[in-house]
C-alpha cells in the first residue's frame, strides 16, 4: 500500500524542544534535569465522555466527544494540579460566566473555520467523532488516548456524508514536578488527513489550537496575557508570533496559569489570537489575516497529510522570570 505524501510544514515537537530550550537561560537545563513525574489518574469512560480524576479522586479533566451542542471532541474543565478549573465552563453557567461563544468554544479544542469550503467551527458542518484509536491507558504520572474524528461537507452526519479531512490526535496528560514547582502539561499531537482528494486549510482566523478561559485568567476580569516576547494582553500580543502565551490570575484565591505552547517548526509558526474576553488561540495558517501579506494558506494533496503538535502547562503561582524555565523543561520532559 502506498504511503501518504506528508507535507513537510512541521518538523516536530523534538526540532522545536532543541530550539526552545537554546533560547532560554543556561538554569533551564537543571531544570530538565530536575523534571519528576508525580502522581496518577485514574479513567472513567462514559457513553459521550472520558472523566480523568487524579489519584486523590479530584477532577482533573473532562474528554468529550458526544455533545451535539458542541458537535467536536474537546477537552473541558481542565484542572491546575491544585485542583483549580482554568477552562471556562460548558455549558456555561448564567450570571457567572462570560456567555459570548457559548457553543463554540468548549474548553480546549482544534477546529477550523474553513477546510475547501467546510465550515465545522460555526457548526455549518459536522464532525463526526469515529472513535478511540486502542484503549486510553494510565502510566505513572499520565494519561494517554488517541482518537480518530472526520471533518464532513455536509451540516449533519450520515453515512453518505462527504469526508473532507480526517484527524488522528494523540491526548497526553501528565503532571510533573520541575524544580519544587508542580505542572500538569497537556499535549495535543494532531495528524490531519486529506480524505481522498487535496484539502486546502484556508487563511482565516478561526483556526488552530485554543482554550476558552475561566474569566478569572482573562485581562476583562482582572488577569493577564504574557507572551514569550514580552508583550501583554491582547493589544500587545494578538496577531504576533510567539512560542508560548501565558494567562495566570486569581481564582478561589489562588494564584494559578496556563501557557499555550506552539510545539511547530519555525517554519510555520503560529499566529496568537489573544483575546482580552478569556480566548488563546495558536493559528498555524492565518498569515494574511494577521498581517496582511502573503497568504498562509495550506493545501494538503490527496491522502497527503501535515502534522500539528501543541501544549498546555498548567500551574500555580510562579514568578515571570521563572515562566519560560518552567515551560521548557514541562514540555521537553520525557512522555
Amino acid at each position: 500500500m502506498q504511503r501518504p505524501t506528508h507535507i513537510d510544514l512541521f518538523s516536530g515537537r523534538a526540532a522545536r524542544a532543541v530550539r526552545v530550550a537554546a533560547t532560554i537561560p543556561a538554569a533551564a537545563g537543571v531544570l530538565l534535569a530536575m523534571a519528576a513525574v508525580a502522581a496518577g489518574f485514574e479513567l472513567d469512560r462514559r457513553d459521550d465522555r472520558l472523566l480523568i480524576v487524579d489519584e486523590a479522586g479530584r477532577p482533573a479533566a473532562v474528554f468529550t466527544f458526544g455533545d451535539p451542542l458542541v458537535g467536536r471532541p474537546a477537552i473541558r474543565d481542565l484542572h491546575t494540579p491544585g485542583g483549580v478549573m482554568v477552562t471556562r465552563p460548558c455549558p456555561i453557567r448564567p450570571g457567572i460566566d462570560a456567555d459570548d461563544h457559548a457553543t463554540l468554544h468548549p474548553g480546549v479544542m482544534l477546529c477550523f473555520s474553513d477546510l475547501s469550503g467546510a465550515d465545522p467551527w460555526r457548526h455549518k458542518t459536522a464532525v463526526r467523532f469515529v472513535g478511540f484509536v486502542g484503549e486510553p491507558a494510565t502510566t505513572a504520572g499520565a494519561v494517554r488516548f488517541t482518537f480518530a474524528a472526520e471533518y464532513l461537507a455536509e451540516p449533519k452526519d450520515s453515512p453518505t456524508a462527504t469526508v473532507v479531512c480526517r484527524e488522528e490526535s494523540t491526548v497526553t496528560i501528565a503532571d510533573r514536578s520541575v524544580a519544587g514547582m508542580e505542572a500538569r502539561v497537556v499535549t495535543w499531537d494532531a495528524r490531519l488527513t486529506a480524505a481522498g482528494k487535496p484539502v486546502t486549510f484556508a487563511d482565516v482566523e478561526e483556526m488552530g489550537f485554543g482554550i476558552r478561559l475561566v474569566k478569572e485568567l482573562s485581562p476583562k476580569w482582572g488577569g493577564r496575557y504574557l507572551a514569550a516576547h514580552g508583550g501583554q494582553d491582547e493589544a500587545g500580543i494578538f496577531g504576533t508570533q510567539a512560542d508560548w502565551c501565558d494567562a495566570s490570575g486569581e481564582v478561589t484565591g489562588k494564584r494559578v496559569g496556563v501557557t499555550l505552547v506552539d510545539c511547530n517548526a519555525d517554519a510555520r509558526r503560529a499566529f496568537l489570537h489573544a483575546r482580552d474576553y478569556g480566548w488563546l488561540l495558536a493559528n498555524a495558517f492565518g498569515r494574511r489575516s494577521y498581517t496582511k501579506g502573503e497568504s498562509g494558506a495550506v493545501t494538503i494533496p490527496a491522502d497527503g497529510h501535515l502534522d500539528l503538535q501543541y501544549a498546555l502547562v498548567l500551574h500555580g503561582d510562579v514568578p515571570d522570570d521563572a515562566l519560560a524555565d518552567l515551560v521548557a523543561a514541562a514540555v521537553t520532559a520525557p512522555r
